[in-house]
C-alpha cells in the first residue's frame, strides 16, 4: 500500500464549482468554491490517513495556486501553495511521494466537459500526433522520472472518461452534478474519499509518460490574430488560428507549452521575479477570501 502521496488539487471538478465565475479569481462564487474545494480535499486526506497513509503533500494547482484553506484541512497534510520553477515545472518538489492523485480535475480543451481546458481556456484544443491532450497526461508525464504512479483521478464524467482512456489502470471517480451544477456535497465527499482510499492498493497503473514524436497543433480560441502574435513571438509556424511545432522529447514539449501559454521573452528572462509577483497576487486573493468568509470559516473550524 502506498504510504506517501502527492495530491494535485484543482477546482473545476470539485463539488462547489458549477460555472466559470466559481473558477475565476476573487469573485463571490470563487470564495464558496474554494471552501468546498478545501472540504473535498479534507475528506480525502482524512480517509487516506485512516487507511494508513503516513505523508500527504497537497499541491494547489488551480489558477493562482492559492485556493485551498489549510485551516480546513487535516493538519497532518502539507498544503503547498503557489507555483515553482522546478524541479518539476509549476509543482516544484515532490518530496518522498510514491504515488499521485488528481482531485477535482477537468477535461481537455475541446472535449465538451464542464469548464474543459488544457493549461488555459485560450486554447480551444491541444493536439499531439492527432490526439487531444489533457492536463492529466501532461502533469503525470512531468512526474514520470520520479516513478510516481497516477493511481486516482476525480472530476466531471468527461474528464474521468478521458483519464481512463489515457492512463491504463487509473482509478476514477466522477463528480456528478445536475444541469444547474447542484450536487449533494456531503454524500459526494464521502464517496470520493472512499474511492480515493481504495486506490491506495492500485498496482495496476504504472508511471505515465507521453512518448515522442510530439507533433503539436495549438488552436487559439481568440482566432488568427492571437495565433499569429504568439507564433511570431516564439518563431513558430502558424496557419489561421493554429500554431505548429515539433518537440524532440517531453521536456522540450512541456517547456514550449509553458512559454507559449504563460510567458513573453522578457518574462521568461525574469522568471523568478515574475513567479514571486504572481504568487504574491495569489496570496492577496487568499487573504480576501479569508476576510470575506471569516465567519463561515470560523464555524467550519469549530465544527
Amino acid at each position: 500500500m502506498y504510504k506517501r502521496l502527492l495530491i494535485i488539487a484543482d477546482i473545476e471538478g470539485s463539488t462547489g464549482c458549477a460555472d466559470y465565475e466559481a473558477s475565476s479569481f476573487n469573485t463571490s462564487s470563487w470564495y464558496d468554491a474554494c471552501i468546498d474545494m478545501s472540504l473535498d480535499i479534507n475528506a480525502v486526506v482524512t480517509r487516506l490517513f485512516e487507511r494508513g497513509a503516513v505523508k500527504i503533500y497537497i499541491k494547489d494547482f488551480h489558477r493562482t495556486g492559492f485556493n485551498l484553506l489549510p485551516e480546513l484541512i487535516d493538519k497532518r497534510a502539507h498544503v503547498i501553495h503557489g507555483y515553482k520553477e522546478g524541479p518539476v515545472p509549476g509543482i516544484g518538489e515532490i518530496y518522498d511521494a510514491e504515488a499521485v492523485m488528481f482531485i477535482g480535475m477537468h477535461a481537455s480543451s475541446g472535449s465538451g466537459g464542464l469548464l474543459a481546458h488544457t493549461l488555459t481556456s485560450k486554447f480551444s484544443g491541444i493536439m499531439v500526433n492527432g490526439r487531444r491532450v489533457s492536463e492529466l497526461q501532461i502533469f503525470a508525464s512531468s512526474l514520470f522520472r520520479y516513478s510516481l504512479r497516477p493511481v486516482f483521478f476525480s472530476g466531471c464524467p468527461m474528464a474521468c472518461t478521458e483519464a481512463a482512456e489515457d492512463i491504463h489502470g487509473i482509478n476514477v471517480f466522477p463528480v456528478l452534478k445536475d444541469e444547474s451544477g447542484n450536487i449533494d456535497k456531503i454524500k459526494c465527499r464521502e464517496k470520493l474519499a472512499l474511492a480515493a482510499s481504495d486506490s491506495l492498493n492500485n498496482k495496476a497503473v504504472s508511471p505515465y509518460m507521453m512518448y515522442p514524436p510530439f507533433n503539436t497543433v495549438l488552436s487559439m480560441r481568440d482566432g488568427k490574430k492571437t495565433a499569429r502574435e504568439k507564433a511570431k513571438r516564439w518563431g513558430l509556424n502558424f496557419n489561421g488560428n493554429m500554431i505548429f511545432f515539433t518537440a524532440s522529447d517531453f521536456d522540450d514539449f512541456y517547456r514550449r507549452l509553458i512559454r507559449i501559454t504563460y510567458f513573453t521573452p522578457l518574462l521568461e528572462k525574469i522568471t523568478p521575479a515574475a513567479l514571486f509577483l504572481f504568487n504574491l497576487y495569489g496570496r492577496i486573493g487568499l487573504s480576501f477570501l479569508r476576510y470575506k468568509k471569516r465567519r463561515e470559516i470560523k464555524m467550519l473550524i469549530q465544527n
